[in-house]
């Protein structure tokens, strides 16, 4: 019997640390090649700040954008500017970057519109160039990041930033370089390794090369007139360094691993982007010297250098004297005290026909975003503002706490103090929270941040059975 393959949709998010790296040259041309390729294809130009992937395809600027779609109930269908058979594109304007305002109903109306573009092989996502919390909630969304670079230094230590700060987000896999501009296959491969080898020694991830693009002068000046090189010059050496590329894509890279639904794919965006992505101590050196090709190496070593110095201060100001004698003694008491008593108490509800979960968190986007997903599983949610209030009300009505923990964690950890039965469950965040060592006596279950909704609505349905 022959087995039906069903369709998926491959998403790949362009990226790169800084502007002017020809990412969005790169992007539209793949999409063309893709396309020429026999792949349906749609572009989505998710750069608010300056959306010209029109410009590059000799097209005049849409009149309707994903802004139109999230925030006038205008269908998805109707901001689909057609390329070619097979090719539209979609203008993301402000659109993308206002996702985390939607609410409830407004986010289940994008799945539903969303749910339109598994027609698709291919979603390319043009990115704005360099960290912003848009760019960190699409790229962590998906399982293929393109990072776009040049041979010279400043590109690489803002591709070095942007890779950090990915995987403070929650990055685990190796994303995807693409050297444009390279004098030759020789210089891209010295400049990906030296790249790769302080990416790896400074962040613990490896990269993974993806393919090279020569300089062309020829290719410049087509994409400097507003048309697309691939479709107009299939012989020039940039032309078939796309088409390469392309093919690469479609057959070597495409795993099961790597497909992902647009309509969950853009959830888990909305979702990211209101979990407030961190930035950390983010440097970047746009000014560095261009011209020596020793230099990536020394800049990127130097932030690296810099940014393991300041962990290292931040651990000496938590005083382990102190840390010693509370997990020596506190723990253990607090424990003997409180464990086997909150574990009933969650599991028999009491003081509500439903049980009722209470909602900590600093900000009011994440406060309101986990209430809606407690509603969602069926449970009552009380979403309060740490520090504001009596918190004793909840003593014999709140079965369960879903903490996230934002700084300053004193607010929370106070509120924490006054429902010292209560279990919980706690979000921590982008690295350890304090808080999980803390009540770890109480805690049910740590959901390291981001998260993705069906997982959290898995863990609450779970704790309260």
């Amino acid at each position: 019997m022959n087995t039906v393959r069903h369709r998926h949709t491959r998403i790949l998010a362009m990226a790169s640390g800084k502007g002017g790296t020809g990412k969005t040259t790169v992007a539209v041309n793949l999409a063309l090649a893709l396309n020429r390729a026999g792949h349906t294809v749609c572009l989505l130009d998710a750069d608010f700040g300056l959306a010209n992937a029109e410009v590059h395809l000799g097209l005049p600027a849409p009149t309707r954008t994903l802004e139109n779609v999230l925030f006038d109930n205008l269908p998805l269908e109707e901001c689909l500017v057609p390329v070619r058979p097979g090719l539209d594109l979609i203008s993301g304007s402000s659109g993308v970057a206002r996702m985390a305002e939607l609410d409830t109903a407004a986010r289940k109306r994008l799945i539903d519109e969303f749910s339109g573009l598994s027609n698709y092989d291919f979603l390319i996502l043009d990115n704005s160039p360099g960290i912003s919390a848009q760019v960190v909630s699409l790229c962590l969304a998906t399982r293929e990041i393109i990072l776009v670079v040049n041979p010279e230094a400043s590109s690489l230590v803002d591709a070095y930033a942007l890779i950090k700060v990915l995987k403070e987000n929650g990055l685990w896999w190796p994303p995807l370089v693409l050297v444009n501009r390279a004098e030759s296959g020789t210089q891209a491969r010295q400049v990906f390794a030296r790249f790769q080898e302080t990416v790896m020694q400074f962040l613990n991830l490896k990269p993974l090369f993806l393919g090279a693009i020569p300089m062309d002068d020829d290719a410049r000046r087509i994409s400097a007139a507003g048309k697309s090189f691939v479709a107009l010059r299939e012989d020039l050496p940039a032309s078939q360094a796309i088409l390469s590329l392309a093919k690469l894509l479609a057959e070597r890279l495409n795993k099961d691993w790597t497909r992902n639904e647009p309509a969950g794919f853009f959830e888990n965006v909305v979702v990211r982007m209101k979990q407030r992505p961190d930035f950390g101590r983010v440097v970047t050196h746009s000014a560095a010297p261009a011209g020596d090709m020793s230099q990536p190496d020394a800049y990127m070593e130097l932030v690296a250098t810099l940014d393991k110095a300041s962990a290292l201060c931040e651990r000496l100001l938590e005083n382990p004297a102190y840390a010693f004698v509370r997990e020596r003694f506190g723990l253990v008491r607090l424990a003997m005290e409180n464990f086997l008593q909150p574990m009933d108490r969650m599991r028999k509800p009491r003081g509500a026909l439903k049980p009722r979960i209470l909602v900590l968190s600093n900000h009011e986007q994440m406060r309101t975003m986990l209430r809606e997903i407690v509603t969602e599983v069926g449970y009552e949610a009380e979403a309060c503002v740490p520090g504001n209030g009596d918190f004793l009300k909840f003593r014999d009505t709140c079965n369960l706490i879903l903490v996230s923990c934002d700084r300053p964690e004193a607010l929370i950890r106070s509120c924490l103090q006054q429902l010292p039965e209560t279990p919980l469950i706690l979000l921590t965040g982008f690295g350890s929270s304090a808080l999980e060592t803390e009540f770890r006596h109480r805690t049910v279950a740590v959901v390291p941040r981001p998260f993705h909704v069906n997982e959290l609505r898995g863990i609450l349905q779970s704790a309260l059975k």
